[in-house]
């Protein structure tokens, strides 16, 4: 049953947010502690910096204007907060889009222009259970949907549904990725342990990779992937406790991981994604935390912990890294994304 507001409510409601508005600040909010947050703690150089926390469009400087915050509070809900974050990305012109789960929808936070939105704006068939996402050279952005076992394509920055592919192919897609050294679509289909690969331009599929198995050509519930700019894969072979490296060719090439609880094992890695340098971040949503390797998986360090405050998580499940080596990662059971920074070695010389 629909409910609407009396007129003379309604004025109220308007006059109220007019008065709101105007104290309205538009700076990013404040960190509630002045003293960073670094990761190794000082005496030790640090490596990693806490920037800031992303739960709405105000957040990063995206704020509404006082007849829009109207429509938006007679309309009803807008969604404007983050639900339940899974998959990010990220495009040429800086644009961040965040898979929200629990909406079923996909954030678009346009810092550029001031504007933030979700997609699809009108419903789409299929599209059920939203998990990950890719952002490909042509302007195409990709969507696994691990509920009607698909991929839709999206253009116009996620406003236009242009199709959707893999029906009667997957099983249940969810890590995707972009190989732009050989233009291919990467998508990991999660219960029967295998990698599709398809032609980026025509959406055909070209092979398929891997297996169910533990020996070296196989994998055991893969849920994430990422691709350096050499053309490594990096995949999260979550049961297996291990990452899988596949060189050019898709080789199965080496690995690294097992499963425990100490520093340099895995409980449930999840997210993967490597920096300037080729590190390699790994998500470990049992941990609560990220640890990071050298590109042969040796340990280099390990930030995060369980819990809700800054530098803190609650069942962590992917990241992103942009060519800033700013690290934005999903902290889904806090409802927002967490923004840190690598401080690269050659920064901290005077």
């Amino acid at each position: 049953m629909k409910h609407y507001l009396h007129p003379g409510l309604a004025l109220a409601v308007v006059m109220l947010l007019l008065t709101g508005c105007a104290q309205q600040p538009t700076s990013i909010k404040p960190l509630p502690d002045a003293v960073p947050l670094v990761w190794p703690k000082p005496p030790e150089t640090p490596r990693i910096k806490f920037l800031y926390s992303i739960t709405e469009p105000g957040d990063i400087n995206i704020n509404k204007g006082w007849f829009q915050k109207v429509l938006d509070f007679i309309k009803g809900d807008p969604r404007e907060r983050i639900g339940s974050p899974y998959g990010i990305g990220m495009d040429t012109e800086g644009r961040l889009y965040v898979v929200d789960t629990f909406y079923k929808a996909v954030h678009v936070f346009d810092t550029k222009n001031a504007k933030h939105y979700l997609f699809p704006e009108k419903h789409i068939e299929g599209f059920l259970n939203p998990i990950n996402i890719a952002l490909g050279s042509n302007g195409r952005i990709y969507i696994s949907d691990s509920g009607s076992n698909r991929v839709h394509v999206f253009t116009e920055h996620g406003r236009k549904f242009q199709q959707s592919i893999g029906e009667g192919q997957f099983e249940r897609p969810t890590g995707i990725a972009i190989n732009n050294n050989t233009a291919e679509l990467l998508v990991l289909d999660t219960p029967v342990s295998r990698l599709l690969v398809f032609d980026e331009q025509s959406l055909s599929i070209k092979r398929v990779v891997g297996k169910e198995s533990e020996a070296t050509e196989g994998f055991h519930y893969p849920t994430n992937i990422t691709v350096t700019k050499d053309g490594w894969l990096y995949i999260t072979d979550s049961l297996n406790y291990r990452i899988q490296a596949l060189g050019p060719g898709l080789v199965f090439s080496k690995r690294f991981g097992a499963a425990g609880d100490g520093p340099g094992y895995f409980s449930r890695p999840k997210g993967i994604a490597t920096d300037s340098d080729g590190h390699v971040y790994v998500v470990d949503a049992l941990f609560d935390n990220i640890q990071i390797f050298d590109n042969e998986g040796h340990l280099l360090l390990a930030f995060g912990g369980p819990g809700s405050d800054r530098g803190e998580f609650w069942l962590p499940n992917a990241l992103f890294i942009d060519e800033h080596d700013r690290i934005y990662v999903s902290d889904s059971h806090n409802k927002r994304v967490q923004v840190f920074q690598y401080l690269k070695a050659e920064a901290q010389q005077p």
